[in-house]
């Protein structure tokens, strides 16, 4: 068991994405990331850091991850978020 103050991706079932964290009104956002390209491997602590981490995870996985299949996925994600919000919108 890890005493870190930010979670972690790994432990025992390794995998790559973002995990984000929250535990009520007043408790620390924490969050961490992993790409699995490596380039992109970080952990915030506090909501405006784990909200500019959100933002440049999706950003890295879209536009500068060195895998296509990633960039792919991540495309397609990106897309149906702003779709769902045009969709939002309209109404």
């Amino acid at each position: 068991m890890s005493t870190a103050i930010t979670p972690t991706i790994g432990g025992r079932r390794p995998g790559f994405g973002l995990r984000v964290r929250k535990d009520g009104n007043k408790a620390l956002a924490v969050a961490d990331t992993d790409c699995p390209c490596g380039q992109f491997s970080k952990s915030a602590a506090g909501d405006v850091e784990v909200e500019a981490l959100v933002i440049r995870y999706g950003r890295h996985r879209r536009d500068e991850c060195p895998i296509a299949e990633v960039r792919a996925l991540a495309a397609r994600q990106y897309a149906a978020l702003q779709q769902s919000i045009n969709k939002r919108r309209r109404k």
